[in-house]
């Protein structure tokens, strides 16, 4: 959930998760992730088309462009941006309608002719929209390093660089280095050159038992970046040192307090003087209700609130086109259609507020597709007993899940649903438990 790389539109500086350069011109409150160019502006592709540089709101989903008009296939039959009605049961040949139970299109010259009449080519058809394309299974692709292809047994990719390798070669960020270099050593992805007997311990490299720090340590202490500190009183985020007074959890490379309501962590980025309704959106802050937060377990996104408008793991859907059903898109004409009913939030996010709620923690064992619902196997796994529960989930409503990940659940009436975006089960359960009984002990 990276918050996006620093790019030059012009004169101005932006961030791809949070504008889009078509041009040299910045569009602001839309993720370069998710949209498209139409001349000089950005757009969601989910809910407009671009014609030839002209913007249209689409009509449904399934309409394409013919020339500079927008059109739907299954009514009209386009060619070379000319544009004709489409009788009802008929196919098209160009922007020629014709009748497929008496008539076949010829190619060579595109033409429509009676079936007992031969052709020396019969062209494709456009396939009506109700019959889907058969799918193919994809062919194993050839091994790629960057812009280059090459073998595995005599080459190795290191980070996008290609080095002539033998069995004993090993990547170390982007350079390579073989168990008989005896003075380097590979250490947090960087490559060092160090006297012999250096050993790499928690990403800091020891020469002769001493950090390779600016300064050197005395007996008992650890080594946090350039410096040292005592990690009984001091905690280390990201190689800065913090006193625990101010906090005893790390937020990148700062430190915070989860009881404290005046700061938020969100994907390591800290957030402070938070507004009445703010929550964490990826690493970015929603601090505003006329903005939505999408997210799936690829990307996070926000975007301006519109009518009729829904979230699709991280993309922003207009209901009367689409319907969403456990993160997937497809084109629908209901007016009612299908959308998920909530998202999964960060574990920081929920806390302390779920420290009241009955929750577990569980492993996502096994899943199975019943007729309306999602059938999860969970391994509960908490600080105190390992067991069993199955749960049964409304497919479409509820967010996509992924095999072998953990999730927070939340007791209802209906048995208990996922509410938290994956974690990881030794700091983030740990962290849950530890904040909970802080906060419990505070209320009490």
């Amino acid at each position: 959930m990276e918050k996006g790389h620093h790019q030059q539109c012009g004169n101005e500086s932006y961030i791809t998760s949070e504008s889009v350069c078509c041009n040299g011109h910045l569009t602001k409150g839309l993720s370069q992730l998710v949209a498209d160019c139409c001349g000089t502006k950005a757009y969601n592709n989910l809910n407009e088309i671009c014609c030839d540089g002209s913007l249209f709101t689409r009509s449904s989903a399934q309409v394409q462009c013919c020339g500079e008009v927008m059109y739907l296939p299954t009514r009209s039959c386009c060619s070379e941006k000319k544009l004709t009605d489409r009788k009802e049961n008929h196919d098209c040949c160009g922007a020629e309608s014709f009748d497929k139970t008496t008539h076949i299109c010829c190619s060579n010259p595109l033409s429509v002719k009676p079936k007992n009449t031969p052709c020396t080519n019969l062209a494709n058809p456009p396939r009506p929209m109700s019959s889907p394309p058969t799918s193919t299974p994809l062919q194993n692709p050839e091994e790629n390093c960057g812009s280059k292809t090459y073998n595995p047994k005599n080459h190795i990719c290191c980070s996008g660089f290609l080095y002539k390798a033998s069995a004993l070669t090993m990547c170390c960020g982007n350079r390579i280095y073989t168990p008989f270099d005896e003075n380097v050593l590979c250490c947090n992805g960087t490559l060092h050159h160090v006297p012999k007997q250096s050993e790499c311990v928690g990403g800091v490299v020891y020469t002769n038992n001493t950090c390779d720090l600016s300064a050197r340590p005395r007996l008992g202490e650890h080594c946090c970046g350039g410096q040292t500190y005592e990690p009984r009183t001091h905690i280390c985020c990201n190689g800065h040192s913090h006193h625990m007074r101010n906090g005893n959890f790390c937020c990148g490379s700062q430190v915070y307090d989860p009881n404290n309501k005046s700061m938020k962590c969100c994907s390591g980025h800290l957030y402070k003087d938070l507004g009445e309704y703010a929550e964490c959106c990826g690493n970015l802050l929603l601090n505003e209700t006329k903005r939505i937060c999408c997210s799936s377990s690829t990307n996070t996104i926000l975007y301006d609130t519109k009518s009729n408008h829904h979230c699709c793991g991280h993309y922003y859907y207009n209901a009367s086109l689409w319907n969403c059903c456990a993160e997937n898109l497809k084109p629908t004409s209901r007016q009612n259609s299908v959308h998920a009913g909530y998202r999964l939030r960060q574990l920081t996010d929920l806390i302390p507020k779920i420290c009241n709620e009955t929750v577990l923690f569980g492993k996502v064992e096994s899943m199975a597709l019943g007729k309306h619902d999602r059938q999860v196997m969970l391994k509960v796994v908490d600080d105190f007993k390992d067991s069993w529960h199955y749960e049964y989930l409304d497919h479409c409503r509820t967010p996509a899940l992924e095999n072998g990940m953990t999730y927070l659940w939340k007791n209802t009436t209906n048995g208990y649903k996922p509410i938290s975006t994956p974690v990881e089960q030794i700091s983030d359960i740990h962290m849950f438990y530890t904040v909970c009984r802080q906060h419990k002990c505070q209320k009490g």
